[in-house]
């Protein structure tokens, strides 16, 4: 059977269920401390013992109907569908440097164009120079210097390699 088929039940029914159970938010956020330890950023114990009782109960369920190889697509699917329910958008802002300024304006301007409940991150990557990434779910802003220095390099690459074609 299709490994995405198989996740996306499971995350649907855990959904189901942690509505069920009036445990969805903390599962969502259980959702990502699990998939971080079983993707070796923390102990798995350690997790567990820390999650909600209708997460642990969800996967026993798993382990019982051995799933476990599906538990990460599940948890991420899981948290797809929860941020689809909840009207959440995602985005993510990069900065050459910390600049909480921009984020809080970005924030403002998306919440004008009608996002209302956003899960903003932010990131900050000196190699950018200068500048920033913009990612709104699938749609993505590039205004990074080095993104502009890529560009003019490509160019004047194209244009020195048709001069020596032609000359």
């Amino acid at each position: 059977m299709d490994a995405g088929l198989i996740a996306t039940r499971y995350a649907r029914a855990l959904l189901l269920y942690a509505r069920e159970e009036r445990t969805e938010a903390p599962v969502y956020e259980d959702a990502q401390k699990l998939l971080d330890a079983l993707q070796g950023q923390r102990g798995l114990t350690a997790c567990i013992e820390g999650l909600s009782q209708t997460l642990r109960h969800f996967v026993a369920l798993v382990i019982r109907n051995k799933r476990v190889e599906y538990l990460p697509a599940i948890l991420h699917n899981f948290r797809v569908l929860y941020r689809q329910d909840h009207g959440i958008t995602r985005a993510w802002l990069t900065t050459a440097t910390e600049d909480p300024e921009l984020a809080g304006k970005l924030t403002t301007l998306m919440k004008l164009q009608g996002f209302t409940r956003i899960d903003f991150r932010t990131e900050v990557n000196p190699d950018l120079i200068g500048g920033f990434i913009l990612q709104i779910e699938d749609k993505r802003l590039d205004a990074s210097i080095a993104s502009q220095l890529r560009t003019i390099r490509k160019e004047w690459e194209e244009k020195n390699s048709n001069n020596r074609k032609n000359g």
